[in-house]
Order: C-alpha cells, then sequence, then structure tokens
C-alpha cells in the first residue's frame, strides 16, 4: 500500500531489480510496466468487472485481462497467467486468453447494436442527488417526465429513457443518487431534446442536485 508517488517509485525500482519477488496490488501494476523477469501473473475476482451494469463493463474487462497478462514472459522465460472466475465462458475473458482483439470487438459491437447502446446510440446520462433517499427518487421521477415529454415534443424518432433506477452507486458523499439514461439514434436528436429540455426549464430540479453527462465514458 503506497500513499505517496515516491513510494510508488521506490517499490517498482525495487521489484525491477529483484529485491521484491511478489508484487501485489490493483490496475495500477498492470499499466505500461516492462518487467522482463516476471513470468507468473494471478487476477482475481474477475468476475467483479464482467457482472457491472455498464455496458461498458466487458470492453474493460478484455482490456485489463489483456494488459494483465501482458506482463507475463515478456522476454525469453515463458509467461503463465491464472485467472480467478465464477464464468469462464464470459466472451471478454476467451477473446483475452487467446488475444483475439478482432473477434472480441465483433461480438462486442454485435452485442451493442443489439441492445442499443455505442456506437450505434448517443447517450446522456442524467444523476439526481439529494441527501434523502425519497426526495432524490421524487425529483429524478418528475425529470423522467420532463424528459420523455421533450422526447415526445421535439419528434426525436427512436429515442427513449431508461430508468429512473438506483445508481450502481446507490449513495456517495452522503448523497443518495438516481440514474435517468437518454438514449437517442443521432446527435442531432440528443441535441434537441437537451435544448427543449432548457427551454422548458425542466432541468431545474427543486431541491436535489442534477448532474448531466453526454456521451459518459463510464455508467458507475
Amino acid at each position: 500500500t503506497i500513499h505517496r508517488r515516491e513510494q510508488y517509485e521506490k517499490l517498482i525500482a525495487d521489484f525491477e531489480q529483484r529485491r521484491v519477488d511478489v508484487l501485489v496490488g490493483t490496475q495500477m501494476i498492470a499499466k505500461g510496466l516492462d518487467f522482463p523477469h516476471v513470468s507468473f501473473v494471478g487476477m482475481i475476482h474477475t468476475d467483479s468487472e464482467g457482472f457491472s451494469a455498464d455496458f461498458r463493463a466487458h470492453e474493460r474487462l478484455f482490456q485489463l485481462v489483456t494488459q494483465v497478462a501482458g506482463r507475463a514472459g515478456r522476454a525469453s522465460a515463458a509467461g503463465e497467467v491464472v485467472i480467478q472466475t465464477l464464468m469462464p465462458e464470459l466472451p471478454a475473458l476467451t477473446f483475452a486468453l487467446t488475444h483475439d482483439y478482432p473477434a472480441f470487438a465483433t461480438h462486442e459491437l454485435t452485442m451493442r447494436a443489439r441492445i442499443g447502446f455505442p456506437p450505434f446510440r448517443r447517450l446522456a446520462r442524467f444523476i439526481v442527488s439529494h441527501t434523502r433517499d425519497e426526495q432524490a427518487r421524487q425529483e429524478s421521477e418528475i425529470l423522467a417526465s420532463g424528459v420523455r415529454a421533450a422526447v415526445v415534443a421535439v419528434g426525436a424518432n427512436h429515442a427513449d429513457l431508461l430508468g429512473p433506477t438506483h445508481a450502481p452507486m446507490p449513495r456517495l458523499r452522503g448523497q443518495y443518487r438516481y440514474d435517468l439514461l437518454l438514449r437517442t439514434a443521432t446527435a442531432s436528436d440528443l441535441r434537441l431534446v437537451l435544448d427543449r429540455l432548457r427551454s422548458d426549464r425542466a432541468l431545474r430540479v427543486k431541491s436535489a442536485q442534477l448532474t448531466i453527462e453526454v456521451d459518459p465514458v463510464s455508467l458507475a
């Protein structure tokens, strides 16, 4: 466990010079490190990423496994990678273990098209937060009605709203959080709906905090 940059640099140097033989860490150790003597890598609890509610979860899982597995066997020594999972049949895992990015991308894009997520749809995420759960829920339902009305008013074809539901992190820094996810077929439709919400003043939640993320990179 490290708290300062100097500690991180010393740890990496110790491992690189083999004063340390075993390194246990988070995803941080998977990023761009080159240790020719590493021949074994183990990953635990990989399912926690695969079971995320975020539609990009399998993309991140494939990326993480590929990165971590790439730490072993970088020189002449053969590398071995062991992954702990309850779902070894997950495509993100099976494709990552064979380093088959084209096959994973084809599978993932097919699934995204089927369920209506990027790159085939555009997104806007609304997060309603309040110190009281009931107040956050009520304000999110009011906002949801306004968003659906705006979709109808601008005639945004193939647009819909998911939620409100509890956010994947339902409480953060003392605030209860509810998610709404607006999906549209095009960027222009997304802009029309957001402009309509502004003109209707539908984004002014009374007592709660509202955060809007257009094309969010994460739904956590």
